[in-house]
């Protein structure tokens, strides 16, 4: 990643050369000074009308900065980088890159529970970024102790704090996560071209305008489709439907089963190599979205998996009255860390749950959508 930000500060360094060059007259022969003065008096007309257009405030500004951080990553992996997508290796390698990046954010947003990273990367971003240090809230973030964007009878900061830390990453909870993942399970089930509209969320015309879905698709009957990522948006869905005779779909994130945030530590469970493998592997035939750990894994033995050494395993088990290993708290249908679990039952109890290497309980999940059946006819 970080080859990928010195890149795009590249192409950044790159245009400002351009204009420093020719915004400054000394660089200029006498036979070029008219070239000078036309850059000049374009460059201050543009100035004039990008400040009354309030320009700036949409590439960064506190206000949707969320979406602006999301809107850069986007471009990175779905306005070039899914170019690099040639062959068949390619585009499997592209739906790995994108799993292990799920699990980046999937890290970054420790920040809500880890007083320690949020304070440093404050502090680092107040050195960086002027702008962001003269923010009202900014000094309250920095010096607040406690866990924060959370659901909000599980955040102990202020609500204000709560909507002014979100600003800080690119869509939480797993806003981007979700789109991403979406792109990659279009692909690798088939549905179609899929023409990706996330960073064109309004349409324009000369006399109006329209919000799109997330993403558009050519199936492979030739017709047209709109897919909306996320519940709550059937109005907006409906009208673009309605304006344009495009159907679409909306898709469940929310029991995906690909945000899980542990009950426990309110960490997020991120993907293990044994999905990230399968699932970036056309060849592997995927047909349920649950993995149980202890059938079906080829990289942890059981021993391993049931003693809580891997640290992707989740924990989901309801009460049973002839099973002794899941009379306790946690057996209440939530996914949990399977090695938080562990380390919170009583010793006693976590060596019925080890020894019991309950096929049930220890899972874990390959990206799956539902809304798409239709197009995916039946496969995950």
């Amino acid at each position: 990643m970080k080859d990928l930000f010195r890149k795009m500060n590249n192409a950044i360094n790159h245009l400002e050369i351009l204009y420093d060059i020719f915004i400054n007259q000394e660089n200029f022969e006498e036979e070029e000074k008219l070239d000078y003065s036309i850059f000049k008096q374009s460059q201050e007309r543009l100035d004039e009308i990008l400040q009354n257009l309030n320009f700036g405030n949409q590439l960064y500004s506190l206000k949707g900065r969320q979406m602006i951080l999301a809107d850069l990553f986007e471009y990175i992996f779905l306005g070039r980088g899914y170019y690099s997508m040639q062959s068949k290796e390619d585009k499997q390698n592209f739906i790995k890159a994108i799993l292990y990046f799920v699990n980046l954010l999937m890290c970054y947003e420790v920040m809500t529970v880890s007083n320690n990273l949020r304070k440093k990367v404050l502090e680092k971003l107040g050195d960086k970024i002027e702008q962001l240090r003269e923010e009202t809230y900014y000094n309250d973030l920095k010096a607040f102790t406690g866990t924060i964007g959370l659901k909000e009878e599980e955040s102990e900061a202020p609500h204000h704090l709560d909507k002014y830390f979100d600003s800080m990453l690119p869509k939480t909870a797993g806003g981007l996560w979700h789109e991403l993942l979406v792109y990659i399970f279009l692909l690798r089930n088939n549905a179609g071209y899929i023409i990706p509209l996330l960073l064109s969320q309004r349409l324009m015309s000369l006399h109006g305008s329209i919000v799109p879905p997330d993403f558009l698709i050519i199936a492979q009957d030739k017709r047209l489709y709109g897919v909306e990522v996320g519940t709550k948006k059937e109005i907006q869905s409906g009208s673009f439907s309605l304006q344009t005779a495009i159907p679409t779909a909306t898709i469940d994130t929310i029991n995906s089963r690909t945000s899980d945030r542990c009950p426990i530590c309110k960490r997020w469970i991120p993907f293990c190599d044994f999905i990230i493998n399968n699932y970036s592997n056309f060849d592997t035939e995927i047909t349920k979205a649950e993995v149980r750990c202890l059938e079906e894994c080829k990289i942890y033995s059981k021993e391993e998996i049931s003693t809580g050494t891997c640290p992707y395993t989740k924990y989901s088990r309801n009460k049973a009255q002839t099973l002794l290993h899941t009379q306790h708290e946690y057996a209440n249908g939530l996914h949990y860390h399977y090695g938080c679990v562990l380390k919170n039952v009583p010793e006693d109890k976590k060596d019925k749950i080890t020894k019991a290497k309950d096929t049930v309980a220890l899972k874990t999940h390959y990206p799956y959508y539902s809304g798409l059946e239709e197009l995916i006819k039946g496969k995950i």
